[in-house]
């Protein structure tokens, strides 16, 4: 169960997984962990043991759906970040319940499917690992009391307390289901890339608002969404919002970083929420901004240096899988592909079918759920920062 920042609804999914521990002879395992029972006191070396590698063998998404946000919900997260405490928490409280209700009604539909485990990975309301939390909303017990499920919520905060962004999550799925792509490009809410290394890591992280700012803009021409990219298509280039959308300080930063949407909310709407210009104008410039700056953080900003690393015998462009609602923008998608050398490509941007552009997350997710279960780490720490990897997650029993 994934709530992303654009809110546009809840995306639910049955997954299957088969993993595979399995060590071949003589095979060293190359990870150590520190069991998370003794993880409090900080990893000691007789506390660590090796892991066998882990690989999934096989998977699957089974059924998949997205149930809108009603109205009622969208003010209620939208106005989440200014609650006093209590009404806060109480919000917290009835988001678990109604995501449980949709959960039940979603495997109502599907009775045919032994599902034995749930994760949620909730809504998100204050992220600020520099400060040390970070807060998604959705109560796991609620959740788990509706579905009568084990679910795993706050898939987080062991890697922010590990001296982790907590983010992206996305480069565990990009690791374990989707192993022939050299990166990811996640045009949600937020958009954020993760490029392998050439020595199994990920240089990984946020790079700017996405989805979120572009449907803000689009309800000033009376539309849910910019579909297609038909109204940035139109419209013209606002040289002066490009500016000073580029000056903000987070867009100077080096990975791994990451950002909440209170700093989409707080720094870079104001920039575009400019009624002076047309609707279709910021759209067209804030799309062509951001596809040139994807385009400079994959090639320049040390992303593309640790991803060509024991890839620079490869002729062909690097495979860059988008997913999220923004690989349906056609405009964004086109502007990708134009920030590129025609002659010699550096990277290939592919759309894949329909369930892993809408549902990656809702099964990165599952996975991530799977992982907490079975104590394997779900934070990739080359894509986080985090000082040592980290079993993230509560897992509530009905």
């Amino acid at each position: 169960m994934m709530s992303g920042s654009s809110l546009d609804g809840l995306d639910l999914a049955v997954c299957r997984f088969v993993l595979d521990r399995r060590v071949e002879p003589g095979h060293q395992p190359n990870r150590r962990f520190s069991s998370p029972q003794l993880g409090a006191r900080g990893p000691k070396s007789d506390d660590l043991a090796y892991l066998p590698e882990i690989k999934v063998s096989e998977w699957e998404i089974i059924a998949a759906e997205t149930d809108p946000f009603p109205p009622m919900w969208q003010a209620r997260l939208r106005s989440a970040p200014h609650l006093p405490g209590r009404e806060l928490w109480r919000l917290h409280a009835d988001l678990g319940h109604w995501i449980g209700q949709r959960a039940q009604a979603f495997l109502g539909k599907h009775p045919s499917f032994p599902v034995s485990l749930a994760g949620s990975h909730g809504h998100t309301i204050f992220h600020d690992p520099a400060q040390k939390f970070t807060t998604q909303i959705g109560d796991g017990a609620a959740i788990a009391q509706r579905l009568g499920l084990p679910v795993v919520t706050e898939l987080r905060g062991a890697d922010v307390a590990a001296g982790g962004q907590g983010a992206p999550l996305a480069p565990l799925a990009d690791k374990y289901l989707f192993p022939e792509y050299d990166g990811f490009l996640n045009l949600g809410g937020i958009a954020n890339l993760s490029l392998r290394d050439g020595a199994g890591g990920y240089v990984a992280g946020d790079i700017s608002g996405c989805c979120q700012v572009l449907d803000r803009l689009a309800a000033r021409t009376g539309a849910a969404y910019d579909a297609g990219g038909a109204l940035a298509r139109k419209g013209s280039p606002a040289p002066a919002a490009a500016q000073k959308i580029a000056a903000l300080r987070y867009h100077q930063l080096p990975y791994p970083k990451s950002l909440g949407n209170a700093w989409v909310r707080e720094q870079l709407w104001p920039l575009l929420d400019d009624k002076s210009v047309a609707a279709e104008d910021l759209l067209h410039t804030f799309t062509r901004w951001l596809a040139k700056k994807i385009a400079y953080d994959l090639a320049y900003v040390g992303a593309a240096a640790g991803a060509r690393k024991g890839l620079e015998t490869k002729d062909e462009p690097l495979k860059i899988l988008l997913s999220g609602g923004g690989s349906h923008n056609t405009f964004l998608v086109d502007q990708l592909r134009a920030n590129q050398d025609d002659a010699k490509p550096s990277f290939e941007f592919i759309v894949g079918d329909d369930d892993t552009t809408d549902f990656k997350e809702a099964a990165l997710i599952a996975l991530a759920a799977l992982f907490r279960t079975e104590g394997i780490p779900n934070a990739l720490t080359s894509a986080t920062g985090a000082d040592r990897p980290t079993v993230n997650g509560a897992l509530f029993h009905p």
